[in-house]
Order: structure tokens, then sequence, then C-alpha cells
């Protein structure tokens, strides 16, 4: 899984916002990919968000590697309503505590009118499970969003939505998960690496 890399929006929470990348921010994602790369990693296919902070990238790499790249939309950020475009301190000021109430109480209304994180939660790990089904014993990268892996990792780790805070995602960060397939049980998927850029 790698984040987007910056985009010209900069400090603000960008769900269906969708600016492109900086310059910087195809450097980073670059940089990413070639280290990578560089350490013997290789991918027999590529997956992204359809925002084109992800795809656009992941579309590039995906043809300069001569790999299969495929949009999903059901790793698209999630909706965050009104507070789209906002800086973590604009909605901590205009609507304090709803952050946290929003993440610590999944099952309830979304505060902000977008999509309730209950839902959001359901839709990646209806996702992971339909590509790991799909792609079975083969080497997958997920282009995404910082909401989009810590949901994978919570999903991973079993936990609770309110340690999603304790997840730091900096642009193109790099994690990696396992999947081990047994028959007739469920896979049993294991964090090898998060945020293996060391950023």
């Amino acid at each position: 899984m790698i984040r987007h890399g910056e985009h010209v929006l900069g400090n603000v929470i960008c769900g269906t916002t969708d600016p492109e990348l900086t310059h910087r921010g195809w450097k980073q994602m670059s940089d990413r990919c070639r280290k990578l790369a560089d350490s013997g990693l290789k991918w027999d296919v590529c997956l992204t968000s359809p925002r084109k902070r992800c795809a656009r990238f992941a579309r590039s790499l995906s043809k300069s590697m001569g790999i299969d790249c495929h949009a999903r939309d059901e790793f698209a950020e999630v909706d965050f309503g009104r507070w789209e475009a906002m800086t973590f301190e604009e909605i901590h000021d205009r609507y304090p505590g709803q952050w946290q109430s929003w993440m610590s109480n999944p099952e309830h209304a979304a505060p902000h009118g977008g999509e309730r994180y209950g839902d959001f939660l359901r839709r990646i790990a209806e996702a992971l499970d339909s590509l790991l089904d799909e792609y079975s014993g083969r080497q997958m990268v997920l282009f995404a969003h910082g909401g989009v892996i810590r949901a994978l990792l919570l999903r991973t780790l079993q936990l609770h939505p309110a340690a999603l805070p304790r997840f730091t995602i900096p642009h193109a960060c790099h994690s990696r998960i396992r999947a081990y397939h047994r028959q007739g049980e469920p896979d049993w998927l294991c964090l090898e690496q998060h945020n293996s850029s060391g950023t």
C-alpha cells in the first residue's frame, strides 16, 4: 500500500475533493517506488483509488512496468461532507469534539453529513476481501489515501476504530500486508511493514 504524494491544496482534508499532485508529490511517489524496486520488490498487478492524486501516478507506473492497472471505486477516500477542504485545526475550532466522536462511534450518523465511518470501514474491508479472492497468490500494489490505508491496518490488526489516529501515514508512505490463504478458513493477515520510508 502506498499513499499518494503531496497535492496542490496543501494541508487540508480531501475525500471527494480531488486535487492534482504537486511536482514534489509526484517526485515523492517516484522516489518511493524506485527504492522499493531497487530493494527487489516486484508487483504483478497495480490497483488504485479512482481519485487522480492516486490514479495518474499509478497508471504511469504500471505502464512503465508492463503490468495491469485497475482503478477501484471502493478504495476512494471517505466522503468528509462539510469537512472537505478544511484543515484539522479548522474542524476542531468549528466543530469541537466531532472528529473523535465520529471515529469512536462508527455506527452513528456522520456529524459532517458525509459518509458514516462504520460504512466506510465496511466498504474497505469488503474491498480487501474481494482483492484477496480475485488476486490470490499475486503480489499487488495499491495506491490509496491515508484514511483507506488506516482502515486496512485496522482490519489487519483487528483494532477498534478509535485506534485510527495512532497510525502516521505520511505522503508516499509504504506499508505491506501479507495474506496467508487457508483452505476452508478466512485468510490470515499479517502486517509486515509500516511506513518503511521512515519519514
